[in-house]
C-alpha cells in the first residue's frame, strides 16, 4: 500500500503566521529592557565580550619626587554560552486532510501557543536566568547592588513608597557618570498597583504620578517574573540603567518555524530560538530592591 501522505501547504502556514505576534496573556517585556546585541551568528556556541576596568589614581607629589602614581586599564575577557529554546506542535494526517477539504486553515492557536511558550521561557531567562545551564539573569547576576525596603508597599504611605524608590535609585545616580541617568523601574503587579493609590490626603495624584513627575525613571513597567524573586522569597523591584554599556540581550536567532516532519500518524512542526539571555557588562548599574 502507498504510504499515507498529507502536506501542510503554504496557505495553511500563512494563516498560522498571522497570529504569532498577537499578545495572548501578559505582555512579555524582557527583551525590551536592553538593546539587542547585533551581528551574532546563530551557529555560535559562545559570545565573547570585553569588560574594561580602571586601576590607580592621580595624586599630588612633591617637587622633584619620583614616586609617580601609575594608572592602567584592565581588559577582562568574558564569555557567555548560547543555547537553544525549542518546542513544537503537531497535527494528525486526518486533521490536515479535513481542514484542506473544508478549505479552512489549521488550528492557529497551536502555532501561537508554541511561540508564546518559547517567548515566556526567554522572558524568564532574562529576568531570572536558568540554573540548569548556569545562565544568570537580571535578578541573579553577581555584582549588582542590593537593598531591602524598610516596609512593604502594601503597608507604606505614598511618601514612604516614594522614599524607598529614591533611596534605591540613588545607589546608581550617586555613581560617577550616572547623576543624570534616566533609569528603568520594573515591579511585580501587586506593587505596581500599590503605586496607583492616592499619594496623600493633601495630594490627589497617585504615587505613580508623583514618581513619574520626579523624572527619575525613563519608564515604569510591571511583570510577574519578579514576584517572589527578592531576598527570602519576597517580591522585588529592579532599577537599572538600560543603555548598551550596562547590558544587552543576546539573540542570535529569533523564534523560527521549521518545515513539517512526517511521523505517521502525526505531522510535527518544530520551533526554536537561539539566545544567551542578558550579557551584563556593568552590574553595579543595576539595583535589586527586595522586601517590597
Amino acid at each position: 500500500m502507498p504510504e499515507p501522505t498529507a502536506v501542510i501547504e503554504s496557505r495553511d502556514l500563512l494563516a498560522m503566521e498571522k497570529t504569532v505576534l498577537e499578545p495572548v496573556h501578559e505582555e512579555l517585556i524582557g527583551r525590551s529592557l536592553f538593546p539587542t546585541i547585533p551581528g551574532v551568528n546563530p551557529g555560535a556556541e559562545t559570545y565573547g565580550y570585553s569588560v574594561l576596568t580602571r586601576s590607580g589614581a592621580a595624586k599630588i607629589i612633591a617637587n622633584g619626587a619620583d614616586d609617580l602614581p601609575l594608572v592602567d586599564e584592565d581588559i577582562k575577557r568574558a564569555f557567555q554560552a548560547i543555547y537553544t529554546i525549542a518546542d513544537g506542535i503537531h497535527f494528525t494526517y486526518q486533521e490536515v486532510r479535513a481542514a484542506q477539504m473544508a478549505g479552512q486553515p489549521l488550528d492557529t492557536i497551536k502555532a501561537a501557543t508554541a511561540r508564546r511558550a518559547i517567548a515566556e521561557k526567554e522572558n524568564d531567562i532574562i529576568f531570572n536566568g536558568e540554573k540548569s545551564v548556569d545562565i544568570k539573569g537580571l535578578t541573579s547576576i553577581e555584582g549588582i547592588q542590593a537593598i531591602s525596603a524598610d516596609k512593604t508597599f502594601a503597608t507604606s504611605t505614598g511618601a514612604e513608597m516614594q522614599e524607598t524608590l529614591r533611596k534605591a535609585k540613588a545607589l546608581i545616580t550617586k555613581l560617577p557618570g550616572y547623576s543624570g541617568a534616566r533609569l528603568k523601574l520594573v515591579l511585580p503587579p501587586d506593587e505596581y498597583e500599590s503605586l496607583n493609590s492616592r499619594y496623600s490626603d493633601y495630594d490627589s495624584r497617585t504615587v505613580l504620578k508623583v514618581v513619574q513627575d520626579a523624572g527619575w525613571f525613563q519608564s515604569i513597567e510591571t511583570t510577574t517574573a519578579l514576584a517572589g524573586k527578592g531576598d527570602k522569597d519576597t517580591d522585588c523591584a529592579m532599577i537599572f540603567d538600560s543603555t548598551a554599556t550596562t547590558a544587552g540581550f543576546l539573540l542570535p536567532m529569533d523564534i523560527t518555524q521549521y518545515p513539517q516532519e512526517n511521523k505517521y500518524p502525526k505531522i510535527i512542526i518544530p520551533f526554536d530560538e537561539r539566545t544567551g539571555g542578558l550579557v551584563i557588562k556593568t552590574p553595579y548599574a543595576i539595583v535589586k530592591l527586595s522586601g517590597i
